[in-house]
């Protein structure tokens, strides 16, 4: 038998049929719905059998947090998604720490996977609308505290489309705090200017670059930018290779993930 269902899987496992349904909509046993139902694939069940048994209260397992996320991802389901990232808020981790921890390596492995081809392109853009989702509930635990450390602008250039790295940039500088204005992506660089130069209290602009063979929107996004504003300007994503490739396109300074950009960010101040 190639996939069992969730009742088979309890009867194996000598348990009831809702610990294994937890122990899927939790990340820690890997199964896809076929139909209307779940089925788990004999060695999934063979390598859950042979790992730490989660506990009867929340679960523990050796299996990194991020991972139990990706297997919710993958299967699309939004709702077991959420539960793995309670799951971890119950058990102490921070907004921040989910980003990092569990959010941004999720999406990276899931990448790596479409690239290698392990990983469909339905799969990854059902993935990321997930993602997109759990990000939106994220954010609306994230509250200020204190006095704003200022305003920072967030953007892309007119032929970038990827929203999901700007979402959780602008969360995580939030979290630094600053009042974080997300102009989302496919910006005019005129507009994004035009926008930025009217802030109060503007520290900085970013411009967020996932996608590849941008060097002419970029420059022409940082000249437009310096037209009109007198601040930091950096770069941000998959396509920065690091500090001095950003000032090679014309920014203050730049990386690849946000936690490259935030200290210097914060000197800015």
């Amino acid at each position: 038998m190639d996939s069992l269902t969730l009742h088979e899987v309890a009867e194996e496992l000598d348990v009831h049929y809702m610990t294994v349904y937890r122990y899927v909509r939790l990340g820690y046993l890997h199964a896809e719905k076929e139909g209307g139902s779940w089925r788990v694939q004999r060695q999934d069940l063979d390598e859950f059998i042979d790992k730490p048994a989660p506990s009867a209260g929340r679960g523990q397992s050796d299996t990194p947090w991020h991972e139990r996320l990706v297997q919710r991802l993958l299967a699309a389901d939004q709702a077991g998604s959420w539960k793995v990232v309670e799951a971890a808020q119950a058990g102490g981790m921070s907004v921040g720490n989910v980003y990092r921890e569990m959010i941004i390596p999720a999406m990276k492995r899931i990448g790596e996977g479409w690239i290698d081809g392990s990983v469909s392109i339905a799969q990854e853009h059902a993935a990321s609308q997930v993602t997109t989702r759990l990000v939106s509930r994220l954010s609306a635990q994230i509250s200020r505290r204190g006095v704003s450390k200022g305003t920072v602008v967030l953007g892309t250039t007119a032929t970038e489309l990827h929203t999901l790295p700007l979402m959780i940039a602008a969360d995580l500088i939030r979290l630094e705090g600053f009042e974080v204005l997300d102009l989302g992506t496919n910006l005019p660089a005129g507009s994004f200017a035009e926008t930025a130069s009217r802030q109060q209290r503007l520290i900085a602009i970013g411009v967020s670059v996932t996608a590849p063979d941008q060097v002419n929107a970029i420059k022409e996004t940082v000249a437009e930018l310096r037209e009109q504003v007198e601040v930091p300007i950096f770069l941000g994503g998959a396509s920065i290779d690091g500090p001095e490739h950003a000032k090679l396109l014309g920014a203050d300074f730049g990386g690849p993930t946000i936690d490259d950009i935030i200290p210097s960010l914060l000197e800015a101040v």
